[in-house]
């Protein structure tokens, strides 16, 4: 059996999430070959839930570090297809978020035989030259090594503003769709909402509010994100996000690609700015609906 990890639903044995993993069943593996720009390797580990084996990876792509969670079930220069999940972290974290806060959802991807990735996009750069261009060349690096036909986006925080221009720049393939916590769309309302963060933004774009404007996701028209999947996960009124709020952003951003759009979804919580415990199991089961 061949594994394609989010492309197909299964057809016998229902699992928990509404899919099962396809591929061979785990076992301690041999050795893999490195990878290109291998950094750092911890093999056999198992998921927490799933108890999966695969590989902890950290690369170096181009000057741009990454950190890659490789289900033992994918190889490398397979024709096989495969799926990938793109975390996309907060501001002032890493692509090591891929060890904290993403490092459970990262593993219930590698439970659907799903590679998933991190990358550091130069840090906190929002979508400027150097965030787009990692993104790129992650793609490329990636793709040189697995037959990834699906990807598919998860974004945190200020993440979602590369997450968002991302899908709607098309700077990867085979995208089906964007999920998105708490997540940052228009890089020049965070501009100017306070003093702090126009300080973080400035910095990024050398204080140019014309390169702001250039590669500001809110600008992107509804056209290209015709047919395309979001769904976004706000606190509600009662419990407002007063770093990212949902108004200029999450919901912005749905209510703007509705009309087009295959797939938009909205689910609310009361947790302000942070992270629902329910959201990882939920982004599994979207992605599950997006795989069809």
């Amino acid at each position: 059996m061949d594994r394609r990890g989010f492309l197909t639903l299964s057809t016998a044995g229902a699992a928990t999430l509404g899919f099962s993993a396809l591929g061979a069943p785990d076992a301690f593996a041999a050795t893999a070959p490195k990878l290109p720009g291998e950094v750092s390797r911890l093999s056999n580990v198992l998921t927490q839930k799933g108890r999966k084996l695969y590989d902890n990876i950290e690369v170096d792509i181009g000057g741009d570090r990454a950190r890659l969670f490789i289900p033992q079930t994918i190889s490398m220069n397979s024709a096989s297809a495969v799926g990938a999940v793109w975390f996309y972290h907060a501001a002032s974290s890493s692509h090591n978020a891929l060890n904290g806060g993403y490092k459970y959802p990262g593993e219930l991807v590698v439970d659907q035989n799903t590679i998933a990735i991190c990358i550091n996009a130069g840090g906190t750069q929002y979508t400027n030259s150097i965030a787009t261009t990692a993104q790129k060349n992650a793609w490329t690096y990636l793709s040189a090594l697995y037959t990834v036909r699906r990807n598919f986006l998860r974004a945190t925080s200020f993440g979602g503003s590369l997450g968002c221009y991302t899908y709607g720049k098309k700077l990867i393939p085979y995208i089906r769709g964007l999920y998105m916590v708490n997540g940052l769309y228009d890089n020049e309302w965070l501009y100017a909402y306070d003093t702090k963060n126009q300080a973080r933004v400035g910095d990024a774009y050398g204080n140019d509010p014309t390169l702001i404007k250039a590669t500001n996701p809110a600008r992107i028209s509804a056209t290209p994100w015709t047919n395309s999947r979001v769904k976004v996960l706000v606190s509600d009124d009662a419990h407002p996000d007063n770093v990212v709020v949902p108004s200029r952003n999450g919901l912005a951003l749905i209510n703007k690609i509705k009309p087009v759009a295959a797939d938009t979804q909205v689910m609310y919580h009361t947790l302000g700015h942070e992270t629902p415990g329910f959201a990882h199991t939920d982004m599994i089961k979207t992605f599950a609906q997006w795989s069809v």
